[in-house]
């Protein structure tokens, strides 16, 4: 039988690669899309792969914020943000907007990661660092899978 630390490390060690992506890493899927095609609304569809983007880097923001610093972001599923706008003005943009998504991904990761941060302690909004992870990573993976399907349909893969 495996020791609390092991189960934790064990824990932390899954956490982080369903936070990548698993088999399928969001951010190589996400600077692998067009950035030509990340402005094209499919019919029947109210958003973009830029708008999926956008929405996804703002909750996954949120989410970070909270495992920063709990007691001070509570509030970890406000209305949820989409951008006002369905396209990135340049190829710049939206590998900007790449750039940010992976840099507070990684944060997220390094604070998974990290022995010293306690994943379970319940916060007093009820939830745990170890929910704000998986709650990430659910999201991420939800939209990433309309990504995935947008780009299909768009030819990008």
């Amino acid at each position: 039988m495996a020791s609390d630390e092991e189960m934790a490390a064990l824990i932390r060690e899954q956490l982080v690669e369903l936070l990548i992506g698993g088999f399928a890493p969001n951010v190589i899927l996400l600077r692998e899309f067009d950035y030509k095609k990340a402005g094209i609304m499919l019919d029947g569809l109210h958003f973009s792969a830029w708008v999926l983007l956008g929405h996804m880097q703002a909750r996954q923001r949120v989410l970070l914020d909270f495992m920063r610093e709990p007691e001070n972001n509570l509030n970890v599923w406000p209305d949820a943000p989409w951008p006002p706008n369905h396209s990135p003005a340049t190829d710049q943009e939206w590998f900007n907007a790449i750039n940010q998504f992976e840099s507070d991904l990684q944060e997220m990761i390094a604070l998974v990661k990290d022995p010293e941060a306690d994943l379970f302690h319940v916060k007093s909004n009820g939830k745990t660092l170890s929910w704000a992870a998986m709650t990430a990573l659910h999201h991420n993976g939800y939209h990433i899978g309309q990504l995935k399907t947008i780009g299909r349909q768009l030819g990008v893969w």
